[in-house]
């Protein structure tokens, strides 16, 4: 959370606003009546007054009382943000268009062939990249934390409008990435006055909540338009225009350029750009404008800062008060003392237990005076670093522009000469030739490293061979192949790659995952057996759900090849629309059945999928990406916000509820569910004949004694002691509708039209090429997989028994349903299913810790105890976790493992941040409570380690694709046309 001095509300800048009113649809007023426009009248001071009818539009820019003018407040911490952020976005364009690397990083990005062929290091260009990648979005993070309360879920609010901007932008272009930023950001701006004008008087309040998703709609939109997006399409407009401009004839005026660089406009670079020397020119303008830039932000700096005579706006308008640190200090001689400090005895923690109780007060006194002296001493840095950031800023303007002008006179003469030679250059050649010189002194220095490095370089080479032999003896029997000679002469695969093999390697993980449900704890109570049953169903639930969408995303993306993070765009379809029509039509529902209900869900997921083939059939796979999971953020915000998506309630509570559930009845109640008896009246005599006569609900009758049904026999057979929960059927319906369409999914795929989605995977063109109409294949895998998805949010909806928005957020569906897709390994149904029960697994273990970490009594408490230990540890003795990980990294360097030593560097670089930069004094402010870890956001954590580990080290999943091809034709009988057929 940002620091209080980050917050404090004078500081801010005042900007004069002029605001804009529209009026809409129907403007008349009331016979005889008048409106009054916000404005004032310049002259009188008085409201304008109309008669007839509203106007249009009105503009006005006084505040309420007709006399001050209307001001909009900016923080300065919050104007810190965009000056950072954009002045690193100008260095990254000034590094990729004006050096040597930028080209480099360029040419690698387009084609890394081509430029592995020139001579470019690829490998160090992309590891360059990546670190800068990773700079700029730590100083991104490190500033946007300065502004709100940072948590790990955050950064999923981030991701979304980042995928936005960079579509939008097209990927890869630097300059349309900023235009998309500053458009979502606008189109997220004033959304929000227009969903309100538009809100009101539809009587849908919550409109506002949909600001959030107009930037993806402006996305979507534009892409149907410009699939590559506006970087794309800016580059085109830029390659035009230079034909056209080399097809020109003539040659551009020397004197008219000459003039440009003799007037002011020279410093500017106008003259070259004239000569059509835009690098150069842009050059020019890049440091004249920066130039003044820096000098105004350094006087700002310096304004507002504590050195001497620096006095802010707060401090000229307190009369009497001469510079910033008589403001806070109270005295005018303008030296900063120790005695300044704000630090008191209340700053000062308890002495620690080893300290005798006499020596209390010398030890706070010592403390003291040592947190003050550290305070001095950090402001005394801080000034001094102001004042030299406020010096340059005052040299460089004017001194910089004046010498790029002086430069520009150069080139004018030089113009009128008739030469083209660079001013600059004599300068240049001089300054390499001293650097030159200087760098032969290195060179016998260097020549020593290079022969260490060898030295050191042999070891793991030693080292390296023993332990492949080792690891090559332990992987053979799992990866190697060998010539199978009863079928033919193929090379067949073995290990996880072969039908065999997977099936062995599937029923071996899904052991010792049932051995793990079965141990999962649960609170030792009374009835404890009915809480165990509650416990394996709910698991087996949210495991055939997320199975399902495992299934869908498997379908899409690990089979056909289109990369969709939008899957909860069909789930959430498929949800909403079975619970709004099988809610109450009382309840704003229609009371529709629970099977035709289900259907109609399916089907209309089914008709999204097959509908979305089509406008985004122009659109990359990374595009359509973001296209899907735009739609699925739609979706989730107009659950919040549209009144037409609720139902279940009476008010106007956000969600569907009430809705009725698959067999509840019968499972409770019987296949006759019984009548409610008559209320008696107060005469204790019963209902008359004219009473209203109603069936048991599901709850009356899981209440009621001596009711035969199939919970009570359930419960009875497994001893539970009540009926058995409602849970246990729909964990039934689950585990037989994934088998279902488990078999389904597999004799499709086995079919031909599954080796056509492969092709398609592996090779659109090619597959076109063949004769396979590409787009139909497409949109029907989309509706298949849109109908699986949607079955999928129906069962989810089940499960729930309600549900809001809250379940559509990415963090609790897309990030773990992908998880599942990467781990279990993509194109094999039956890693899709394993994946997915090691992530629900991991949520319900979690779920039991978080309990556990609040209680004694609990299961799993001292297990959260170790985990809060290990947080501690690694929080608070940040160098020995340091020490281990540079151990791995010296293992790694000795065994020749770049995964180990890279692990080892990263781990220690990031605790070697983590002792530099957090102190005591962040931990006590972050943890008041305590140090303890929050096991939501370790489960996160674990995920994405899961995810990161299982990339770099099993890229194909748990269980990779299997290859097959069908049956070879049999040979024709003898007698027949003759000859073996093949494919």
């Amino acid at each position: 959370e940002p620091d209080a001095d980050w917050r404090v509300p004078s500081l801010r800048w005042d900007i004069p606003t002029t605001k804009l009113r529209f009026y809409l649809g129907d403007r008349s007023i009331d016979e005889g009546s008048t409106y009054t426009l916000n404005s004032c009248d310049a002259e009188g001071g008085e409201r304008i007054v109309v008669e007839g009818s509203k106007p249009l539009f009105e503009t006005y820019d006084l505040a309420t009382n007709c006399v001050d003018q209307a001001t909009t407040g900016y923080a300065y911490y919050k104007g810190a943000m965009p000056v950072v952020i954009f002045t690193s976005v100008i260095l990254l364009l000034i590094l990729l268009n004006k050096t040597r690397l930028g080209r480099r990083m360029r040419a690698v990005a387009d084609n890394p062939d081509l430029a592995a062929s020139s001579g470019i290091n690829v490998e160090n260009v992309q590891m360059t990249s990546a670190f800068l990648s990773a700079g700029l979005s730590g100083m991104g993070g490190a500033i946007f934390a300065m502004t709100l309360r940072f948590t790990p879920e955050t950064a999923f609010s981030l991701l979304l409008p980042s995928f936005a901007v960079i579509v939008l932008g097209t990927i890869g272009s630097i300059p349309g990435a900023i235009i998309g930023s500053l458009i979502v950001g606008f189109v997220r701006a004033l959304s929000s006055p227009v969903l309100i004008g538009i809100g009101q008087p539809l009587g849908r309040s919550n409109y506002t909540a949909l600001d959030g998703v107009m930037p993806y709609i402006f996305l979507i939109a534009i892409l149907m338009i410009m699939p590559e997006g506006i970087g794309d399409a800016y580059e085109k407009w830029k390659v035009n225009r230079l034909r056209k401009r080399a097809e020109q004839v003539s040659a551009p005026s020397k004197k008219t350029g000459a003039v440009l660089a003799f007037l002011p406009t020279g410093m500017f670079g106008l003259h070259n750009m004239q000569q059509r020397k835009e690098s150069r020119g842009q050059s020019m303008m890049i440091a004249s404008i920066g130039a003044y830039v820096f000098h105004r932000l350094s006087n700002f700096i310096g304004a507002n800062s504590f050195s001497e005579g620096a006095c802010s706006q707060t401090c000229q308008d307190n009369e009497g008060v001469s510079s910033n640190l008589e403001l806070v200090t109270g005295r005018s001689d303008g030296t900063l003392v120790i005695t300044d400090s704000p630090f008191t005895e209340a700053n000062i923690d308890s002495p620690p237990s080893d300290v005798a109780p006499y020596l209390h007060e010398s030890w706070a006194a010592e403390h003291l005076q040592s947190m003050n002296e550290k305070w001095y001493d950090l402001m005394s840095g801080e000034m001094m670093l102001l004042d030299i950031i406020s010096t340059l800023g005052d040299i460089i303007w004017p001194a910089l522009p004046l010498l790029v002008w002086l430069v520009a006179i150069v080139e004018g003469v030089y113009l009128l000469q008739g030469r083209d030679d660079d001013p600059l250059r004599p300068i240049i050649s001089k300054f390499e030739d001293a650097t030159s010189s200087t760098g032969t002194g290195f060179s016998g220095l260097t020549i020593s490293m290079k022969q260490l490095g060898t030295h050191l370089d042999s070891i793991p080479k030693k080292v390296g061979p023993i332990i492949d032999s080792l690891t090559d003896n332990l992987r053979r029997p799992f990866s190697r192949g060998e010539v199978d000679r009863s079928g033919g002469d193929h090379l067949a695969i073995y290990g996880r790659e072969s039908p065999k093999g997977s099936w062995i390697m599937f029923g071996v993980f899904m052991f010792i995952l049932l051995l793990f449900l079965a141990w999962l704890p649960v609170a030792e109570q009374d009835g404890m057996r009915f809480i165990k049953v509650l416990q394996v169903s709910n698991v087996l639930v949210t495991l055939s759900i997320f199975a399902l969408m495992a299934f869908s995303l498997n379908l899409h993306t690990g089979v056909t090849g289109m990369v969709n993070f939008g899957v909860i765009f069909f789930v959430g379809i498929g949800s909403i629309v079975v619970g709004i029509l099988s809610a109450p039509s009382e309840l704003h529902g229609y009371d529709w059945p629970v099977i035709p209900a289900t259907i109609v869900a399916i089907l209309v997921a089914a008709l999204a999928g097959w509908m979305l083939a089509y406008p985004t059939a122009r659109l990359r796979m990374d595009y359509f990406a973001i296209v899907t999971i735009s739609l699925g953020e739609i979706v989730r915000v107009l659950l919040a916000g549209e009144p037409l998506l609720r139902a279940g309630s009476w008010g106007s509570s956000i969600g569907i509820s009430r809705y009725t559930l698959p067999g509840e009845s019968w499972w409770f109640c019987g296949s006759d569910v019984p009548n409610k008896a008559p209320l008696a009246g107060l005469d204790a005599t019963l209902g008359t004949a004219d009473d209203i006569i109603q069936r048991m609900e599901p709850s009356d009758c899981r209440e009621a004694v001596d009711l035969s049904s199939p919970a009570v026999s359930i419960g009875d057979l497994m001893n539970l002691g009540e009926p058995a929960p409602y849970m246990l059927l729909l964990a039934v319906i689950g585990i037989l509708s994934t088998i279902f369409v488990w078999w389904l999914l597999d004799t499709i795929l086995a079919s031909p039209w599954g080796r056509i989605l492969r092709a398609i995977r592996e090779d659109e063109e090619v597959a076109q090429h063949h004769g396979h109409d590409v787009l139909t294949h497409k949109a029907a895998s989309l509706a298949l997989g849109a109908a699986i998805a949607g079955f999928a949010g129906a069962l989810w909806a089940w499960k729930l028994t309600g549900f809001q928005p809250n379940h559509m957020m990415p963090a609790r569906s897309t990030f773990l349903v992908w998880a599942a897709f990467i781990v279990g390994g993509a194109a094999n149904n039956r890693g899709m299913v394993v994946g997915a029960f090691i992530i629900v697994l991991m949520e319900f273990v979690f779920n039991v810790l978080v309990a556990g970490q609040g209680s004694s009594d609990l299961p799993l408490h001292t297990t959260a105890g170790h985990i809060d230990s290990l947080f501690e540890w690694l929080v608070v003795d940040s160098w020995e976790v340091v020490n281990i990980f540079l151990v791995l990294a010296l293992l790694g360097w000795l065994t020749n493992r770049a995964g180990l030593r890279e692990v080892g560097f990263a781990g220690a670089v990031t605790f070697t941040f983590t002792g530099l930069m957090m102190g005591q004094r962040s931990i006590d402010e972050t943890f008041s409570g305590g140090l303890q870890a929050d096991m939501a956001y370790v489960k996160v954590l674990l995920i994405g380690f899961l995810i990161l580990f299982s990339l770099k080290f099993n890229p194909k999943g748990l269980l990779p694709e299997v290859p097959s091809r069908p049956d070879r034709p049999q040979a024709a009988e003898a007698g027949g046309e003759g000859g073996d057929s093949s494919e």
